[in-house]
């Protein structure tokens, strides 16, 4: 059975300790987490940084042990035009050492293919060294726009390096589960779990990704066929911010949980297309 757990981005800033919480509460058996939390905070969480407090590492580190709850994914390692990851993320992933972050993930927006490629075999080495896997991440709006294209990212990178599969840049890339059943079901390290409607809901791509993204089963992606495609992937993130359901006044908490309960129907569905 997967193991399902909470992305950082539906919870607009909320500290990763007080997420750990959540996701015992809620049965899940992860979260992920980044150094410290965007500028979007229309709840008013209290500002946290794990770069510059040693006292909230800790405490994550310890809210991890008690809880059982895994820090499963440090995200937000972007490669960028200008920016050595040598330099930039020797320390980040440090920090994902004294946590248990079991493996991160990047992102590329250098329009560098070739520079992006060999950033993250520079990542991939760092990370690797430090007992930490790593995934790359496909997305219409960047540099590794497809599924492709992350393919021959990470087997210019080779094991232990996969790919990161967001279902809806997944289905907003055009790509089909037909894919997915023909590749190595090995290249697929993480999955981060949403639904989008057929029409996307604004102009701005980051806008729907960053902000309003829907709870499993309440759109069109093939969520069930992409899991019931992919049944050897240990972890599933629920990447859905809500903020719709943030402005009616509906809590972190209680907008995970409709997040658990629509993914937990999923789930179910690609079960049974497995043992059809």
């Amino acid at each position: 059975m997967p193991k399902l757990g909470l992305e950082f981005l539906g919870a607009f800033g909320l500290s990763p300790v007080e997420l750990v919480g959540i996701a015992a509460d809620l049965d899940c058996q992860f979260i992920s987490t980044i150094m410290e939390p965007m500028d979007y905070n229309p709840e008013g969480h209290a500002r946290w940084s794990l770069r510059q407090d040693p006292k909230l590492v800790q405490e994550l580190r310890a809210a991890a042990r008690d809880t059982g709850v895994e820090i499963g994914l440090g995200d937000g390692f972007a490669l960028l035009a200008n920016l050595d990851v040598r330099e930039a993320y020797a320390r980040d992933l440090d920090i994902h050492v004294e946590i248990g972050t079991r493996r991160i993930n990047t992102i590329s927006f250098d329009p560098d293919v070739e520079r992006t490629m060999d950033q993250f075999c520079q990542i991939t080495e760092m990370a690797t060294a430090r007992g930490i896997e790593i995934t790359t991440e496909f997305c219409p709006i960047a540099t590794i726009a497809t599924l492709d294209m992350a393919k021959r990212t990470v087997d210019k990178a080779g094991p232990p390096a996969t790919i990161l599969l967001d279902t809806m840049h997944f289905h907003r890339s055009g790509a089909t589960t037909d894919e997915l059943r023909a590749m190595d079901k090995k290249l697929i390290g993480h999955i981060q779990l949403c639904d989008v409607p057929q029409t996307p809901l604004f102009d701005d791509y980051m806008e729907e990704a960053l902000y309003e993204r829907g709870i499993p089963g309440d759109g069109v992606a093939p969520l069930s066929e992409i899991l019931a495609a992919l049944p050897q992937v240990e972890y599933i993130g629920l990447e859905m911010p809500l903020r719709s359901l943030m402005e009616q006044g509906v809590g972190v908490k209680d907008r995970m949980a409709r997040c658990v309960a629509g993914a937990r129907k999923v789930m179910a569905g690609a079960a049974a297309l497995e043992q059809a």
